[in-house]
């Protein structure tokens, strides 16, 4: 019994103790990130997004309908949205499933070709009775 005392306190005493401060560990030795994360978000060289070009129009409504798969989006962000490849802004729709269950939701834009596929909110998702682990065919109306 000894021993194995004696042999497990040597070891622990030859380990290195851990750096509280480590940049693992997000403590304030960590490096600052020089540049933005996504470079993707940045702006051109040269273009100045604070001021708004009056020559061009405004992003269109989504008018008519539309057919997409949706799945679970980030269930961390709260509210009633679709973030979807169907719309340029922001705006309300509703939304109806093949149960007929509908709900307003607000219609979020993503990069993408309209065929894509749309991400859900788990409030939306509810309020439709959808599993949220499955796909489903959602039809996009027009709120008004």
């Amino acid at each position: 019994m000894i021993f194995f005392s004696l042999a497990s306190i040597s070891l622990l005493a030859a380990c290195e103790g851990i750096q509280l401060n480590s940049s693992v560990l997000n403590g304030r030795d960590a490096p600052a990130p020089s540049e933005p994360q996504d470079p993707m978000l940045q702006p051109a060289p040269g273009i100045d997004v604070a001021e708004a070009d009056p020559t061009m129009p405004a992003a269109p409504s989504f008018r008519g309908s539309a057919t997409t798969v949706a799945s679970l989006g980030d269930p961390s962000v709260p509210g009633m949205w679709m973030e979807t490849p169907l719309v340029a802004a922001e705006q309300q729709a509703l939304i109806r499933t093949g149960r007929n269950t509908e709900a307003v939701v607000t219609l979020k834009p993503v990069p993408g070709a309209e065929s894509g596929g749309s991400r859900l909110s788990i409030s939306a998702m509810r309020a439709l009775g959808l599993p949220l682990t499955e796909l489903a065919e959602v039809q996009v109306l027009p709120a008004g």
